[in-house]
């Protein structure tokens, strides 16, 4: 940012999808701010206008009340998808049994590459319940995941994450499990994932935040309080990084390729990061970024680096939700 930022108001524009999507269709969903279904319809919204680069933006005009909104769709495997929404279970699971819903993931996948894995989009829904969808092009089915089998026990887990063929969440103690996809789990909708416990991970307290670690297939991180621990799935703990003692909790983490943000209950900080083979590593120390409108609790924190939603190239700049769902881009 150039010296003081300044406070600015940019407007999302609002466009339905069509039920076949055309090149420039794909590219919008992909790219766009925020991606729901709402009324048996694909909705997606970006600026209307460029953001003003080097101020803090304010967005303005986010659909609230849509039947489901998307949190994220990563890519996790030939044709397989993992998709975090927020919504009911019932309008969930209308969406995914919605032909367009094929249709649109279809288009998704052809984004995706080597570089990009994951689409990340916002959402302002004061709180709904959040699902997990394992969705597979090649049997056009989904499955939702949230609910497991924990020593024969059913169970429902949430901040779920896959890391290779494991799928991690947190259960409401705040404890890491682990269970193994399979084909056979995807392809029956009511069957339960049997998981069992990491006591790697648990014995370390009370786990706020699981993701997925960057350029690897068998590590992930984990928050607890102020710290960030790497594991693999087999146990295995590195320290990656603790924060300044105002932090007691971690929110959400990000990574580009030389930086991650965090997002906490006492602002946003960044690291700069080393990726390696099935790694990456602090290279500084974490900074806070400082500035007033930034003083206060986040829950989502996601870097931008795309020239056509920016308008500017190179294109760099952060996505930020504070805690009462407002959404600054700066």
């Amino acid at each position: 940012m150039r010296g003081t930022p300044q406070v600015n108001h940019v407007r999302v524009q609002t466009n339905v999808l069509p039920a076949e999507l055309s090149t420039a269709e794909i590219y919008e969903a992909a790219r766009s701010i925020s991606l729901f279904y709402k009324n048996a319809n694909f909705v997606c919204q970006t600026f209307f206008t460029n953001p003003l680069v080097g101020e803090l933006n304010w967005v303005d005009g986010l659909e609230k009340q849509a039947d489901v909104h998307f949190r994220e769709i990563r890519f996790i495997g030939p044709n397989l998808f993992h998709i975090r929404v927020v919504g009911t279970e019932d309008n969930v699971r209308r969406m995914c049994e919605d032909p367009k819903f094929y249709n649109l993931l279809k288009g998704l996948y052809t984004t995706f590459n080597e570089e990009i894995r994951s689409r990340r989009y916002l959402e302002v829904t004061d709180g709904r319940e959040r699902w997990d969808v394992i969705y597979s092009l090649d049997k056009k089915t989904y499955y939702l995941a949230n609910q497991v089998s924990l020593n024969g026990q059913k169970t429902r887990i949430r901040n779920i994450i896959v890391v290779g063929d494991r799928l991690l969440g947190l259960t409401d103690n705040k404890e890491v499990v682990i269970g193994h996809l399979t084909p056979e789990i995807i392809e029956q909708k009511e069957r339960l994932l049997e998981v069992s416990l990491m006591p790697e991970v648990n014995e370390l307290g009370k786990v706020d935040l699981l993701e997925t670690m960057p350029n690897s297939e068998d590590c992930f991180l984990v928050s607890i309080g102020n710290t960030v621990y790497q594991f693999d799935i087999w146990g295995n703990r590195f320290l990656f990084d603790t924060l300044d003692g105002n932090v007691k909790r971690i929110n959400a983490i990000s990574f580009n390729h030389t930086r991650s943000i965090m997002a906490t209950d006492s602002g946003l900080y960044e690291v700069d990061v080393m990726e390696m083979p099935n790694m990456a590593k602090p290279s500084g120390l974490p900074r806070l970024i400082a500035n007033d409108e930034l003083k206060k609790e986040f829950q989502t924190a996601l870097y931008v680096e795309d020239p056509y939603l920016l308008g500017i190239h190179p294109a760099v700049g952060v996505f930020a939700k504070t805690r009462d769902e407002k959404v600054v881009f700066f």
